[in-house]
């Protein structure tokens, strides 16, 4: 199981209307991008990952990505046995340092240990997991540690509709079947964002009422004081979580704002590998660590940040925020996890969750998810004829 090619290729495909065209602290944009990993070995065995650049996607952060995986990160593993995910991500993270690392027993990484390098990294990782668990004809949780479930709850991710609509969109996705629900709250509530985020916060509480669980997430977007005014403000709404309530440059302040409110504090869709989770942890920053396969360096990363939550008796609730493949993948993830108890699930048109992968992502009558007991991620995706549906490149 030699690896023979690496490749990225990137998606591109129009916001359809009422999509992601939406008002957030990131702004309106009328397209959005995946970028998936392919890699063959000499046995014609396939993997995919997908890589996660950031949001409000650029065209040249896609071209960044394409060519970290294909022409730095790839080339480094070329021939070696697809069979070895952990020992192939210290080869990359580490570099041209990696016998240094496995003589001493620690890290001595690149200088791309964050950001873009470690996303693709993250993509190649998912990849070469899939191509082990199908080499065996196992589902990847099960190489994983056997796995914990073969169900999951789920979350309707969404909330961006201003109060006079938050409590209408928040019972659209209860009617769905979810049994909780996330809304967005902070700097898209400027200025005045205490008090038109608690105005939507009651309405979508008054809508759903006391049954459904309800998060809260303002992508890191308030000050600490605009963060614990607003946390105490929300606390009389049962709310399940309070995610990236402050930036990921400021776990001191995401500590004080846990200290200064009941509500749950979550955190880690931005941070990189199990070193960014270690010190989350160290700074007693976060309730709940959320790592994002596509971001913290794939599964080999990911299990480790599930290590290291379980010890410290934290929970972990993955980022999900791409395509249909992503979303499968963490199926696998957050089913060999002992603390992951729930499941997020993208709301909005998007036709790389909806399309890419027959069947699409479906929750049941009870609001969860059923995780796939097929090969590697348990799901096919035919790249080539996304690639001629969702062109990167236009004529």
């Amino acid at each position: 199981m030699k690896i023979r090619t690496v490749e990225a290729v990137p998606l591109c495909w129009p916001v359809p209307s009422g999509g992601h065209g939406r008002p957030s602290d990131y702004g309106r944009h009328d397209e959005s991008v995946a970028i998936i990993v392919r890699i063959e070995t000499d046995d014609g065995l396939v993997g995919f990952g997908e890589v996660h650049p950031g949001y409000g996607y650029t065209r040249g952060a896609c071209w960044s990505v394409k060519a970290i995986v294909e022409r730095e990160l790839g080339p480094e593993i070329i021939g070696q046995d697809a069979s070895r995910p952990e020992y192939i991500w210290e080869k990359m993270y580490n570099g041209p340092r990696l016998d240094i690392a496995l003589a001493y027993g620690q890290s001595a990484p690149r200088m791309g240990r964050r950001g873009v390098t470690v996303c693709a990294l993250g993509g190649i990782d998912m990849a070469l997991w899939d191509i082990f668990a199908r080499s065996l004809g196992v589902p990847i949780y099960k190489l994983l540690g056997g796995g914990y479930r073969t169900r999951l709850p789920t979350y309707a991710s969404g909330g961006h509709a201003a109060a006079d609509e938050a409590g209408e969109e928040a019972l659209a996705y209860v009617a769905k079947g979810f049994r909780a629900v996330k809304m967005r709250v902070g700097a898209m509530d400027a200025p005045r964002v205490v008090e038109e985020g608690v105005a939507r916060i009651r309405a979508v509480r008054e809508a759903i009422g006391r049954d459904a669980g309800l998060m809260l997430d303002a992508h890191g977007s308030l000050n600490e004081a605009q963060a614990i005014r607003l946390a105490r403000a929300a606390e009389e709404y049962d709310i399940d979580w309070f995610e990236e309530p402050v930036s990921s440059d400021n776990w001191n302040g995401m500590r004080r704002v846990r200290e200064a409110t009941a509500i749950p504090i979550s955190t880690g869709e931005n941070d990189f590998t199990h070193f960014d989770f270690r010190d989350i942890i160290a700074h007693q920053a976060a309730d709940i660590l959320q790592p994002d396969l596509a971001v913290v360096g794939g599964f080999t990363a990911a299990r480790r940040v599930g290590v290291l939550a379980h010890a410290a008796n934290l929970q972990v609730a993955p980022h999900i925020w791409g395509s249909a493949l992503l979303f499968y993948a963490s199926l696998q993830l957050a089913a060999a996890l002992p603390n992951c108890p729930i499941i997020e699930f993208r709301q909005g048109a998007n036709p790389l969750f909806d399309e890419l992968i027959a069947p699409p992502p479906a929750i049941d009558d009870e609001g969860c998810v059923t995780v796939p007991s097929g090969p590697g991620f348990g799901v096919d995706i035919d790249l080539e004829a996304a690639r001629r549906r969702y062109p990167f490149e236009r004529t």
